[in-house]
């Protein structure tokens, strides 16, 4: 990335009345859409995001405006402050402002990042093979797999990004990425009526990479509005997924508290627990709550069916290691027997499951509900843990061995992004491994985003899961 000095004789230039006005145009097309979305004003949008955001937004629109033929008379900011100015700069600024006046804007997968050095960049609009970007500073924040919009340049024999980049997540570029194959379908069939209008048959042979940069030029607007829809719904309402359980119920934190009645001992309630045939010990005072039957499949899926007509978000389900779904745990203390569970409904059956098995022996029970966010805001840290004192060596290796276990089972369970399959199987057909990869790059940059780079979670090697479902040739 070429260094803001580089523009400082241009950004003065635009500055200058026969520029100011169009370019603040062309800016409105890049932040307009997005803040009447949002109902908010322009100089409302770096109090709402922070200046640096804000930096890039403007970045974005300034880089883009380079690139264009303003009235009157077609001219162009770059070339008339070259012609006339360009004396006065050095020849490596002349250079990064003529690359800057040919170049494209747009969305970026990064991978095989040198920190402080470079990283692979590879174009998820136009394809090819992937770039070799050097780079120092940015290297320090990406993560592999993370999606960028930015503009790739060649200067002085090497390959960069200029000045505005900004990081999306895998759903808003998702929405460019169809946003783009809209606008080309769109533009070749009104092509192909123009051409048939000239009664010109061999002028129908137009050339479809022609076409595609066309709409890739003069994309770089929509890929600002999206990232910055993306950015602004988030903060102006920053509410979490809704997260369903694998009933298809939005989850719900249940914890119903069953104290023992006086002189129950507790020999007599583990007794009645084990005689339960839904309930699968775990441990002498745990209990998994495996009842399957109490839910049919057939309503199973249309709740699901339904959630994700909806767009409800997240799935979430636990699973022992033979597949089998839990849906809650009852736990036996000194004084009293607990259950949790996470939706309504299930809480309202396991109740009606211990009431059933235990009668007498436990008193009414008090219960206590949270939602995902009550849950999440008080459980802040408060004191030093124990993990806190493990050896760092020590737990990179649990962390290691217990994503290693974790994973291993996940490849013979059903993933909701590969359609309910197994990733297993999945692997067997082409447009599976399609998705393999999508989910496989989903997981490591989740897992490695927002973590200190020394974090266990985040060093975490997730390329045998590639060799072993066979598609090692495709992590790239």
């Amino acid at each position: 990335m070429a260094s803001s000095d580089s523009l400082s004789g241009l950004l003065k230039w635009l500055g200058r009345e026969e520029w100011r006005g169009a370019f603040e145009e062309v800016l409105h097309q890049h932040l307009g859409p997005a803040c009447e979305t949002a109902g908010i004003e322009f100089d409302e949008i770096a109090g709402v995001l922070g200046d640096h955001h804000f930096m890039m937004l403007w970045a974005c629109a300034f880089e883009d405006f380079l690139t264009r033929d303003s009235e009157p008379g077609g001219r162009n900011i770059v070339d008339d402050y070259l012609k006339r100015r360009g004396w006065k700069e050095p020849v490596a600024n002349r250079r990064y402002m003529a690359a800057l006046r040919t170049s494209t804007m747009s969305l970026y997968e990064v991978s095989e990042i040198v920190v402080g050095q470079s990283f692979l960049a590879r174009d998820l609009l136009r394809g090819g093979e992937p770039l070799r970007i050097s780079e120092r500073t940015a290297t320090k924040s990406l993560t592999t797999w993370d999606r960028i919009g930015a503009r790739v340049i060649e200067l002085n024999g090497k390959t960069m990004i200029a000045g505005g980049a900004l990081p999306f997540t895998h759903e808003a570029s998702e929405e460019v990425i169809r946003a783009l194959a809209r606008t080309k379908k769109k533009m070749r069939l009104e092509l192909k009526k123009f051409v048939k209008r000239l009664d010109a048959p061999a002028a129908t042979n137009f050339d479809n990479g022609a076409v595609d940069e066309i709409v890739l030029a003069g994309l770089a607007p929509l890929i600002t509005n999206v990232w910055l829809d993306d950015v602004l719904s988030k903060t102006l309402n920053p509410n979490l997924p809704t997260i369903v359980n694998n009933d298809g119920d939005e989850i719900v934190l249940y914890t119903a508290r069953y104290p023992l009645a006086s002189g129950t001992n507790a020999e007599r309630v583990r007794s009645c627990l084990r005689s339960v045939p839904v309930l699968r010990e775990a441990s002498e005072t745990v209990w998994n709550w495996i009842g399957t039957e109490l839910v049919p499949p057939n309503q199973h899926s249309a709740a699901l069916a339904a959630k994700a007509k909806a767009g409800a978000g997240q799935s979430y389900g636990v699973r022992l290691n033979d597949g089998t779904t839990v849906f809650g745990t009852i736990e036996l203390t000194d004084d009293a027997v607990v259950l949790r569970t996470n939706s309504p409904a299930r809480a309202q059956r396991g109740q009606s499951l211990l009431t059933s098995a235990l009668g007498g022996l436990v008193r009414s029970p008090l219960t206590k509900i949270e939602t995902v966010e009550q849950a999440i805001s008080s459980n802040q840290p408060h004191a030093v843990g124990p993990s806190n004192e493990i050896p760092p060596d020590l737990r990179a290796e649990i962390v290691r061995v217990t994503l290693d276990k974790h994973y291993r089972e996940t490849l013979d369970q059903p993933v909701g992004m590969l359609g309910d399959i197994t990733p297993r199987v999945a692997a067997k057909t082409k447009k599976g491994r399609e998705k393999l990869v999508a989910w496989l790059k989903f997981l490591e940059n989740q897992s490695a985003r927002d973590r200190d780079r020394d974090d266990p979670m985040r060093l975490y090697d997730f390329s045998w899961m590639w060799t072993e479902l066979g598609i090692a040739n495709l992590r790239r």
